[in-house]
């Protein structure tokens, strides 16, 4: 009670001191007024509070000083407050402070280390002394996590902190020996050369018992052997020591330190042909000398601590016993690299399976003979049981193949033809890519290959564009092989007898001929001697009907006596140089209709431009192909901001205000707003603030639109609430556009709506003006069920399962991806699939693949019934309650129990 009334008695004084933080729900609503203000006043008062509760030491409990701490923190990063004044009252609170109190404070302060470069200067020379004072005399504590938390103040504050931390490496707590290693690596990350005598602290950590010490072991190792690649450890290089200890770590029993060398494999450069060789065999390889020749600088060797009965003299071999092979006197190996990759695709986890794929495909890039070797342990992956893995696989050698092709043996081209008939789209279309890039033994293996594309042809009829570019690449690397009898099998015509001529429309006849006539012209007198005549006909019709296929001087494989023929494939077609052309103009005529929009809702902004001629501008720049996408997501602002000139042109009619006209352009224009906000990937802040400033006018005109309705007090209460609330997230900020808003909130618009008819007349847009680098969104769906009849009979009572594969393009987060269902009585239900149905095509691209998609169907009436698929995009609202009437269109119910909202959002 004593020290309540002295705390009582300073507070009485609230002109001379600022009151510190009290409760807990006071110092959460300064963290988050700090994040969101920028007036120099309120940081100021925030800023005397936090000093005051740092200060206090006669709190009942020390969380109010841990939050005044954070509240701190805000403070120093935040650019309206004195950094120096608040980073000197954190360190003068380490003297008065315990143990927890202490690693709240170098939590902070690292923080802002790391938030505000130049907040060393901020602190004078007494502080920084003092600073590194506390810190010293932690790293002798003897609670671990305040030695750890002294190791990270300490890379902040002093020169020889390297030196310092590296005798904490070997510590008895496994917090600090971690705290340690991210200290070393959060140095070496910043630029700082790491020394060599780290290296053998590194590799005794890779055997440490706690898994996140090896984890950071695994990446200093690296590190430091990179930096002293050519230094020299019993006669082996270190950057080929430190890869063996690496390999050494796939053997791990943790998956993550598992996954973690696999991926640090794939970093080292220059590793000697014998060690990466080693990583694909399981047998110890002992032809390679090692010869030990007396104490070396660092660490000793792998094989230091072995003792021996019978030593053997300085400088001598250790002798090896004799056997079927004659190794002579040569020094096995260590067991570290050896079948390392090997046991990698092995495991049980995909995540190490994928790790150790991109591993080979980075050390392929500098060793053919590595690449060579890697090739049949990639395509034995094509067998995995994971998806993900086997597209790893097949994007690995396809990379593979596009440095140097790829010679495929017999067994590894039956494991491909397997893999071709994989259920999922985006694995065979990663196969045919692959095959593209294959070089086969024989023409045996060639009439197999073609085979096992006739037979996807069948049963997937949509792979035809990928499978006939696969087949084009393989006959024009192959046509050596091709003679007259490989001709007549591919064709199914006979040597002895009449053969009938095939239809002009099968697509298999016109894979044949695609691999025929897209041989080089070395070959191609051989296959044009065994053509028969038809095929030379059929040509101009398959010239045609697939376009690309056929190689552009397929004339010259007529023969003359067929003039006919060579007319109609010599006539005017494709030129290269014809085709820039049109596309430069076809550029230039996009550039010049995204200037011309461009100014027109500038004079919008500024003036007023009819609201029909600004949507037939926005409607030309989306029909143009060679927009990019940029242009169109301005294009789809200019729309918007059409609506917002109709919306005004209601308003400023003589007649009464048409109702349900603003209510549907409100929706419009939220909607809108949301989905090209939500859609567009790469939009700057500017961006954003100009659409949320759309919703901002559409809400207002939808308060407009029930102006007409006699709502109940509460009602009415609420509907303005909401208004006031989404105001509320732009007020206090320092563009002048929200000052008006500002203003906005101020006035009552619930009793002053020509508050509200003002804004609403004088609104005007903001810029809009996106990065060049900006994409859309976009997704299609391919199949929507796997049944082979037109239609499908179900029972209402259980659900029905679906078959879903959709292709989803730019979209940075797979969670808000959602599956519309449209049922047949036009209700709309969202699904949201599981992340192992996401399948990852390249950079912010999916493939998604549902197979087992659960949908409930009202009761059937008998009568043929179809469903909508489609692909949504979860994206939070600014104002939940009232957006949710916006966007659909709807009125507020004069007497709305508004708890029903609430109480239905629960059961969701």
């Amino acid at each position: 009670m004593s020290a309540k009334r002295g705390y009582e008695a300073e507070s009485s004084t609230a002109n001379k001191k600022a009151l510190p933080y009290t409760t807990y729900e006071e110092a959460h609503q300064a963290l988050q007024t700090l994040k969101r203000t920028s007036i120099s006043d309120e940081v100021q008062e925030h800023e005397e509070r936090a000093i005051a509760t740092i200060d206090t030491a006669n709190l009942a409990s020390m969380v109010m000083r841990q939050l005044g701490v954070r509240v701190s923190a805000q403070l120093c990063v935040h650019p309206e407050t004195n950094a120096g004044r608040v980073g000197k009252a954190l360190v003068q609170a380490l003297e008065t402070s315990n143990a927890s109190m202490c690693c709240e404070i170098y939590m902070a302060l690292i923080n802002i280390f790391e938030a505000k470069d130049q907040f060393i200067k901020t602190l004078d020379t007494d502080t920084l002394r003092q600073l590194n004072t506390a810190v010293h005399r932690d790293l002798a504590n003897s609670q671990h996590h305040l030695r750890g938390a002294a190791l990270a103040m300490l890379m902040h504050v002093a020169d020889d902190a390297l030196d310092i931390v590296r005798r904490f490496t070997t510590d008895a707590h496994a917090k600090v020996r971690q705290a340690a290693l991210a200290a070393i690596q959060q140095a070496q990350m910043q630029g700082t050369l790491l020394p060599l005598e780290l290296y053998d602290d590194c590799v005794a950590a890779t055997k440490d018992t706690t898994e996140q010490v090896r984890l950071l072991a695994a990446d200093l190792v690296w590190a430091v052997a990179s930096a002293h690649s050519e230094h020299t450890v019993d006669d082996t290089r270190l950057i080929d020591d430190a890869f063996i200890r690496v390999c050494d770590m796939v053997n791990d029993g943790a998956v993550r330190v598992r996954q973690r060398a696999c991926v640090v494999l794939g970093r080292f450069r220059a590793v000697d042909a014998q060690y990466l060789a080693q990583t694909l065999s399981k047998q110890l390889m002992s032809h390679m000398k090692r010869v030990q020749r007396g104490p070396a600088r660092g660490y000793a060797g792998r094989n230091s601590g072995v003792k021996s009965s019978n030593p053997t003299p300085s400088g001598a071999a250790i002798p090896t016993p004799t056997g079927d092979a004659n190794v002579g006197d040569l020094r096995i190996l260590d067991s570290g690299a050896a079948g390392a990759f090997v046991h990698a695709l092995e495991d049980e986890f995909q995540e190490v399976r994928d790790a150790a794929i991109e591993s080979i495909l980075e050390l392929s890039s500098g060793s053919n003979e590595f690449a060579a070797r890697a090739v049949d342990f990639l395509v034995d992956m094509f067998n995995d049981s994971s998806d993900r893995v086997r597209i790893r696989a097949i994007r690995a050698l396809t990379a593979l193949g596009a440095r140097s092709l790829i010679r495929a043996t017999t067994e590894q081209l039956s494991i491909a033809e397997s893999a071709m008939r994989d259920s999922s789209s985006s694995v065979r279309c990663r196969m045919y890519e692959f095959l593209a890039h294959v070089s086969v033994p024989d023409t045996a293996a060639l009439l197999s290959l073609v085979q096992a594309f006739k037979a996807n042809l069948e049963t997937y009829p949509g792979d035809l564009p990928r499978i006939f570019a696969a087949i084009s690449s393989i006959g024009r690397r192959h046509g050596h092989l091709i003679g007259a009898p490989a001709v007549r099998s591919l064709l199914g015509i006979s040597e002895l007898y009449l053969s009938r001529e095939p239809r002009i429309d099968d697509t298999l006849y016109a894979a044949s001929v695609v691999l025929l006539v897209n041989a080089r012209k070395a070959h191609r007198s051989v296959i044009a001697a065994a053509l028969p005549d038809f095929v030379f006909r059929h040509l101009p019709y398959l010239q045609d009907k697939y376009p690309g296929s056929l190689p552009a001087d397929i004339v010259e494989l007529v023969p003359t006596r067929l003039s006919f023929v060579r007319r109609m494939l010599d006539r005017p077609g494709f030129d290269p140089a014809v085709d820039k052309m049109a596309r430069d103009d076809s550029l230039r005529q996009a550039a010049a209709a995204f200037e011309a929009m461009c100014i027109q809702i500038q004079e919008t902004i500024n003036n007023e431009v009819p609201a029909s001629t600004l949507q037939q501008s926005a409607l030309a720049v989306m029909k143009m192909k060679e927009s990019e996408s940029r242009h169109k997501a301005v294009a789809r602002y200019a729309e918007l901001v059409a609506l917002v000139l109709r919306a005004q042109d209601i308003m400023r009619s003589n007649g009464l205000p048409r109702y349900r006209e603003l209510a549907s352009l409100a929706a419009r224009i939220m909607y809108g707003s949301y989905s090209l906000e939500a859609r567009t990937l790469g939009l700057h802040t500017g961006c954003c603030r100009a659409l949320a400033y759309l919703r901002v006018f559409a809400h207002a005109i939808w308060l407009i639109s029930h102006a007409e309705l006699k709502h109940t007090a509460r009602v009415k209460a609420k509907m303005h609430e909401e208004f006031r609330t989404r105001l509320s997230l732009y007020t206090g900020r320092k563009q002048p556009i929200f000052a008006e808003l500002t203003e906005l909130s101020a006035t009552d618009t619930a009793d002053n709506p020509d508050e509200l008819v003002r804004f609403i007349r004088n609104f005007k847009a903001l810029e809009f003006m996106p990065q060049s680098r900006c994409q859309y969104a976009t997704a299609s769906v391919e199949l929507a069920t796997p049944s082979r009849r037109s239609q499908q009979e179900f029972n209402h009572l259980f659900p029905l399962s679906l078959q879903v594969n959709a292709q989803i393009c730019w979209v940075m987060r797979r969670d808000r991806v959602l599956m519309a269902v449209t049922l047949p009585t036009q209700k709309i239900c969202a699904m949201r699939p599981p992340p192992a149905a996401f399948k990852p095509m390249r950079d912010l691209h999916w493939s998604l693949e549902w197979h087992n998609a659960p949908l409930s169907l009202p009761l059937g009436s008998g009568e043929p019934a179809s469903v909508a698929l489609s692909v949504a995009l979860l994206h939070p609202a600014d104002v939940p309650w009232s957006d949710l009437f916006i966007v659909d269109g709807s009125l507020v119910p004069v007497s709305y129990d508004i708890s029903n909202y609430y109480k239905g959002a629960a059961e969701l």
